[in-house]
């Protein structure tokens, strides 16, 4: 069954889920299915949705209460004919909800992709109750935040982020990326892929760098990302005195080139739904040391292919830092160990199958539920 589906996202800024989205729908679109992308105008989505060869569609969201981008995802979802709309974020959700229930959408779905509690806002657990047929939890750690905060779980699907491994060659040269930074061959090389935002620990991070620095005085700190927390975070680093150490990039398109150059990726999250940048980083063979928080235990086996270490804790990983450092055999083994890994659980034709298997179960359960009441038959 061939199925037209709208992608909407409301982000202005290219991060992970915005990754993730463009890996479905093109994955969708290769197995036939009609995939329009909407979101933001001149967002970076759409632009490279676009270079995908996949039809775009913007739509100007200035907020989640605008009637305008409502009324004009209707007339959009109704021009297309569009039998499932999958929204990927919050805004999202509560746009596209109201426009797929106005255009008369079959198949509403929304991914969830933070382990943030909705408790606190009653609006936003609402729109989850009352907006979609199901929530896709891309990990165990997501689905169990919504189901403590009352949310039934017939309707929250686990489907895990994935990753195209193509672009991962593991034998990439260290050097390209060291030279570019003037980072030293001999040195070590810790890496951090991540939006600046609070959740994801930066400042922990950082807080860890004196004593890694004391143990191993040649190690550098790779911070590959931008966002709002950028500035205080330079503001850290200076006023721990650590300049010598730490390089920010900026946001960067070549990140495998830059994960070649790192012996470790860390990623210290005190809120995590999986953390797919250290997805990337099990694709290119690099072992990693992150918190044990949200999904990231149901990517990283501790001892296995990497560390985990508590939240919130600069001591212990600072600890487990300097102990794979120390140990470059170790390295080794974790980093193919988490590439087998990802090949085998967090590729994105798995994701791209299980997704697809999810609309048409649902569009099936909606044909057979109004045929059950054209012949006012009672619902199974």
């Amino acid at each position: 069954m061939t199925l037209r589906i709208l992608h909407l996202d409301t982000e202005r800024t290219w991060r992970g889920g915005e990754g993730q989205l463009l890996h479905l729908a093109e994955g969708l679109a290769q197995r036939g299915h009609l995939c329009i992308v909407s979101g933001q105008p001149a967002s970076p989505l759409l632009e490279r949705a676009a270079g995908k060869g996949l039809k775009t569609e913007a739509v100007a969201m200035p907020s989640e209460w605008s009637l305008s981008a409502v009324r004009t995802l209707v007339r959009v979802l109704k021009r297309e004919r569009i039998q499932v709309i999958h929204m990927h974020t919050s805004h999202a959700c509560t746009l596209g909800g109201w426009a797929a229930r106005l255009a008369g959408v079959p198949v509403r779905i929304i991914s969830r992709r933070v382990d943030f509690s909705v408790k606190s806002n009653p609006f936003r657990k609402l729109k989850y109750q009352w907006g979609v047929d199901r929530i896709v939890a891309i990990s165990e750690g997501v689905r169990n935040v919504l189901i403590k905060d009352g949310l039934d779980p017939n309707r929250i699907e686990v489907i895990r982020s994935g990753i195209d491994p193509r672009p991962f060659d593991p034998s990439y040269p260290a050097g390209e990326a060291r030279r570019e930074f003037g980072i030293p061959e001999q040195s070590h090389v810790i890496g951090c892929v991540a939006h600046f935002a609070d959740h994801k620990g930066h400042r922990d991070l950082i807080e860890s760098a004196p004593r890694v620095a004391a143990a191993v005085p040649d190690v550098r700190f790779l911070l590959v990302g931008e966002g709002e927390l950028k500035h205080k975070i330079e503001h850290q680093i200076i006023r721990l005195k650590l300049e010598k150490y730490f390089i920010l990039t900026g946001f960067r398109n070549d990140i495998p080139r830059l994960l070649a150059a790192m012996d470790i990726v860390v990623l210290s999250s005190h809120l995590e739904g999986l953390g797919t940048s250290l997805l990337d980083a099990m694709a290119m063979a690099r072992p990693v040391v992150a918190t044990r928080v949200g999904g990231i235990p149901e990517m990283v086996e501790d001892g296995v292919n990497g560390r985990l270490v508590p939240p919130r804790d600069p001591d212990a990983l600072a600890g487990a830092l300097i102990e794979l450092l120390n140990q470059p055999d170790e390295r080794k083994r974790m980093g193919e160990a988490g590439r087998a890994r990802m090949l085998g659980k967090f590729s994105a034709d798995a994701m791209v199958s299980a997704t697809e298997s999810l609309y048409l179960k649902i569009l099936l359960e909606k044909r057979g539920t109004q045929e059950r009441a054209r012949r006012g038959m009672p619902g199974g």
